[in-house]
């Protein structure tokens, strides 16, 4: 069914972490879950954690298929960027926690030019989309109040979790909804390999 002219959708590019650095980030979650001083949170399934690397409030509906093709040239015969290790961090702030995640420290750069360069692409086809500094991450819950989070984000609840890395790029629509955004994926493109060569 072809799309209304001028409709638009809520969507996102997102890497897609490879099931054991999936499993590390959920460990993650269900300790800071259990741990002591833990606040009143909404948690991220598993099935929806991901590193989003360019949200767009408005994506036309006719940009879909080109954005489709220029993600697969990122992608598709290409290595996976370099793994990162995982740090806990809140947004806005530690000391008044919203969101609570596992934050990538992109050492080389590889996160961080990928999301520049999808930047540039969703640019050109006309998107709208977050304006915000980049910062590589993974959400893990959502506070149903502000919280001072320096007690409870202590640095051994993410020590020896090892580190993360990425199998594909996958286009998302998103669909907000009364307990939540339902994450649709619309196009998958694998790397070649999901530990690149040194």
């Amino acid at each position: 069914m072809a799309a209304k002219k001028g409709a638009t959708l809520r969507a996102f590019v997102a890497l897609d972490l490879e099931p054991m650095s999936l499993r590390r980030v959920v460990r993650v979650a269900d300790r800071l879950r259990m741990g002591s001083g833990a606040p009143s949170a909404i948690w991220v399934l598993p099935a929806q954690m991901h590193v989003t690397l360019k949200f767009m409030g408005a994506l036309p509906a006719d940009a879909v298929g080109p954005l489709g093709k220029a993600l697969r040239t990122l992608a598709e015969g290409k290595r996976a960027p370099k793994p990162c290790a995982l740090r806990l961090a809140a947004f806005p702030t530690i000391e008044d926690a919203e969101i609570v995640v596992v934050e990538l420290d992109d050492a080389s750069g590889g996160v961080t030019k990928l999301a520049e360069k999808i930047g540039k692409l969703t640019s050109k086809l006309g998107t709208t989309g977050d304006a915000r500094d980049f910062r590589p991450h993974v959400t893990l819950a959502r506070l149903k109040r502000p919280y001072d989070s320096r007690k409870w984000l202590r640095r051994e609840l993410v020590e020896g979790a090892g580190e993360c890395r990425a199998s594909r790029i996958t286009l998302y629509r998103s669909d907000p909804g009364a307990e939540g955004s339902t994450y649709v994926p619309l196009e998958r493109f694998d790397f070649a390999t999901a530990a690149p060569a040194d």
